[in-house]
C-alpha cells in the first residue's frame, strides 16, 4: 500500500521536460492499444474476404463450375477401383476368344444355318427320355423295397425277407 501511496505522489507531481508521466505512457499505450485492435479487425475482414468462397463463385461462376467438374473428375480417377488379376486375366481371354471369333468368322458362313426348331424339337425328346428314365428307376427301387418287406425276430434283431407281393 506505501508503494501505491508514493506512485500517486509522483503522478501528482508535473514530470521534467524530457521524461512522460505515467499517465501520459498509459493514455499512449490505450491509443495502440485501439490502433493495433482496429488494425487486426481490418485485417480479419480481408481474410475472411480473400478465403469466403461465396465471393468467387458469385464473381466466377464459370471458373467454380470448371474447378468443380476438374476436382471431380480428378477425384473418381482416384477412386476407380483397380481390376484384381483374375479381372484382368479373364478379360485378355474374352478378347482372345472375341479376336478368334472374328478371324474365323468368314468360314462360319459357308456352313448352312439350320432354321425351323429342330434344336427344340432334339432338346424335348432328350429331356423326355431323361424323365421316363428317371420315373423307372424310382418305380424300380420302390417296388423293390415294397418286395422286400422287414421281419424282426425275437431277439431284436432285423433281418430281410425275399418275398414277393401278388
Amino acid at each position: 500500500m506505501v508503494e501505491r501511496d508514493n506512485l500517486s505522489i509522483v503522478r501528482q507531481t508535473p514530470a521534467p521536460e524530457g521524461e512522460r508521466s505515467a499517465e501520459e505512457i498509459r493514455q499512449d499505450i490505450a491509443a495502440k492499444r485501439e490502433s493495433i485492435t482496429e488494425t487486426v479487425d481490418r485485417l480479419s475482414d480481408r481474410v475472411q474476404q480473400t478465403f469466403d468462397w461465396h465471393t468467387y463463385v458469385t464473381d466466377y461462376p464459370l471458373v467454380a463450375l470448371g474447378a468443380a467438374a476438374g476436382l471431380g473428375y480428378l477425384l473418381s480417377r482416384i477412386f476407380t477401383p483397380k481390376p484384381s488379376p483374375r479381372d484382368r486375366i479373364m478379360e485378355a481371354i474374352a478378347d482372345s476368344v472375341d479376336d478368334f471369333k472374328d478371324q474365323f468368322s468368314g468360314y462360319l458362313d459357308v456352313v448352312p444355318k439350320k432354321k425351323g426348331q429342330a434344336g427344340t424339337t432334339i432338346k424335348a425328346a432328350a429331356t423326355a427320355l431323361l424323365t421316363k428314365a428317371a420315373t423307372d428307376y424310382v418305380k424300380n427301387r420302390v417296388s423293390e423295397s415294397l418286395t422286400k418287406p422287414k421281419i424282426e425276430e425275437s431277439n431284436g434283431r432285423t433281418r430281410t425277407a425275399h418275398t414277393t407281393l401278388p
